[in-house]
């Protein structure tokens, strides 16, 4: 993987909690934090990006009977 090194600035609270993350081995490197955070925001607006196409391609956004459909079949596939 080819990396590019930039220099960021954080708010304190931020840049605190990517600290203690490292600290507690839940990052490997504030980098490695930041990474994970940026690509899971690319992969989110990718996501909307998708959903607002099938929105427009089905006549919009889900009803709430849809809705509550989607959240059941999720929490089935989640379970072990």
């Amino acid at each position: 993987m080819t990396v590019s090194k930039v220099t960021v600035s954080l708010d304190a609270a931020v840049a605190e909690r990517a600290r203690r993350d490292v600290a507690d081995g839940r990052a490997k490197s504030v980098s490695a934090w930041l990474n994970d955070a940026a690509r899971d925001r690319m992969e989110n607006e990718d996501l909307a990006t998708v959903l607002t196409e099938l929105f427009e391609a089905t006549g919009g956004p889900l009803t709430a009977q849809e809705l509550s459909r989607a959240r059941e079949r999720l929490s089935l596939a989640e379970q072990p």
